[in-house]
């Protein structure tokens, strides 16, 4: 047998010289001459690199090759054959359904070297390679309970309370010994990468949603001052040629709203006229929104309760201010405040006209017009002192204007000078003849350079004093309104003449007297000079005598 099997291996190898290099020299020969030919097939490839081999060749250019003496032996051949695991029974069966069941093994070793062989098979090791690399570790990720559930890398080998117990054998006899049942878990970084955008998208919403309802809210409050319940007290003065836009701007900078470019738009929108804003202080609340406290500047404020008052001729405007308290029209202070801070030169004229109102005491002195007016309970000092200047505007005619041009007067000192006859005259019978005497002393400014009137004197003492504590702006006032030492007519009236005072400084009496006085029966002594002057006031003195006697 083991003959036969020889013989077949030969007749191999020829057939595979002889297909390399033709047939054999004297194939006819017996076997044991190509015996000495016969080559391993493993070191063929060594024969045609070795220089000691020996090469023949014949008349018919076959060359056989010899193989040298001191070639090395092949080379054995080590076979690896396979055997079966002796811990665990090979159970790759398949069961009914044609499922080929193979359970995995940690240690696989059914294949080992055969019989005889001595080389170690390598085996994979976890921290270094063939090699002799270290290879990375794997990381692992610690877990982390997130709303009571465990989020983070599965390990590497279930534990046993993670793979519940099963048994069991399928028809075929395969026997599954585990089944894990546990639900995967999410790792934390693969779950914020993957619902990371959502997540920032859903918070940058939520957030915008937020602010543009707050924004809205505080814009609505604005307009309708819902949530809005401070009762405190802001003044604001508004300017003449005030439109809408820059009302708001005033509402703006005193706080009393918060989004002026959302007002000005819903302004815009409800078509607010910017022509009708009145000049005046205005006392508004924040609570009132911007509807109400625009309206409040178009108009005055109007309450059910009406009061009627009658300044009379002669009251300056720190009377008129107590009497308006008084009646509870509106405070003396808030009055008075608009006096000063108000500029009313826009809507009259004749306030235009003024010289030197920053030296003046109250520059609408002598032109809120003496008579009987109705005013609200509450009203706005800005509407009230628009009443005054309105009748004056209408009592000024065009007669007493041509009447000023002829004398060369501005209405200033008219009214100036009407204010001085008011006070020092008694009655409307004496006006005419003060009036002439003050004209005369006016015409003759270097025999007469000052009037003289105690009337002049007495507003700066009696009132001025009162309200100004600073020494350098009451000597000031002193200066300029008292006509015992300022040269001519004072630098504004002393209080507001009535239409006969008015007249008669327009229509001074034709006389030649630059002197006047009073006994204290408001009797007039006129002189036209020294000498009737110093008897006049022997008998003014007798006249006197007599009445302090009498009473």
């Amino acid at each position: 047998m083991s003959n036969d099997k020889r013989n077949n291996n030969e007749s191999a190898y020829d057939e595979l010289m002889g297909s390399y290099f033709g047939a054999p020299l004297g194939s006819s020969s017996s076997n044991n001459e190509t015996k000495s030919f016969k080559l391993d097939i493993k070191d063929l490839d060594n024969e045609f690199n070795n220089a000691d081999a020996k090469t023949d060749s014949s008349s018919s250019g076959a060359r056989v090759y010899r193989k040298a003496s001191n070639e090395p032996k092949a080379k054995p051949v080590r076979l690896y054959k396979a055997v079966k695991q002796k811990s665990e029974p090979d159970v790759r069966n398949t069961d009914d359904s044609g499922i080929s069941l193979m359970p995995a093994f940690e240690n696989d070793q059914r294949y080992t070297p055969a019989d005889g062989d001595t080389r170690v098979v390598p085996r994979v090791s976890n921290s270094k390679s063939d090699d002799g690399k270290a290879q990375p570790k794997k990381r692992t990720r610690k877990t982390v309970k997130i709303f009571g559930k465990t989020i983070g890398r599965k390990p590497a080998v279930p534990t046993e309370a993670q793979m519940p117990k099963k048994s069991g054998k399928t028809a075929s006899g395969a026997i599954i010994s585990r089944v894990n049942n546990s639900k995967p878990q999410t790792d934390l970084s693969t779950f914020l990468k993957k619902s990371g955008r959502t997540l920032a998208t859903v918070l940058i919403c939520v957030l915008a949603a937020v602010l543009i309802s707050s924004y809205a809210i505080s814009c609505a409050n604005d307009v309708l001052a819902v949530k809005r319940d401070d009762e405190t007290v802001v003044t604001v003065n508004v300017p003449a040629d005030t439109d809408t836009a820059h009302a708001i701007k005033l509402l703006k900078k005193n706080k009393l709203i918060k989004h002026k470019y959302f007002c000005m738009i819903f302004a815009k929108m409800m078509n607010y006229r910017d022509d009708n804003y009145l000049t005046g202080i205005y006392y508004l609340k924040s609570s009132m929104g911007l509807e109400n406290m625009l309206s409040t500047f178009k108009r005055p404020t109007i309450t059910g309760e009406v009061v009627q008052l009658t300044f009379p001729e002669g009251f300056n405007i720190d009377q008129i201010a107590e009497k308006l308290e008084k009646y509870e029209v509106c405070t003396a202070e808030s009055f008075l405040t608009t006096v000063r801070d108000v500029d009313f030169s826009s809507e009259y004229s004749f306030i235009a006209q003024e010289q030197n109102k920053d030296k003046r005491y109250h520059v609408l002195e002598g032109y809120l017009y003496p008579d009987t007016y109705e005013f609200y309970i509450g009203e706005n000092p800005s509407s009230v002192i628009r009443k005054l200047l309105d009748n004056f505007k209408s009592k000024w005619t065009e007669e007493y204007q041509a009447k000023a041009n002829q004398l060369g007067m501005s209405i200033d000192d008219v009214i100036t000078l009407a204010s001085i006859i008011e006070k020092e005259a008694y009655g409307d019978e004496q006006m005419p003849l003060v009036s002439s005497v003050l004209h005369n002393r006016l015409k003759q400014k270097g025999l007469y350079p000052t009037l003289q009137c105690n009337a002049t004197k007495d507003y700066v003492d009696n009132f001025v004093a009162k309200k100004v504590s600073d020494s350098v702006s009451l000597n000031s006032f002193n200066q300029n309104y008292n006509t015992y030492k300022c040269e001519g007519l004072p630098i504004g009236a002393i209080c507001n003449p009535g239409d006969a005072a008015i007249n008669a400084a327009l229509n001074p009496a034709d006389t030649n007297y630059v002197y006047f006085s009073h006994d204290k029966n408001k009797k007039i002594y006129l002189a036209s000079t020294d000498a009737e002057r110093i008897a006049n006031d022997f008998e003014r003195n007798k006249a006197d005598q007599a009445a302090g006697n009498n009473n």
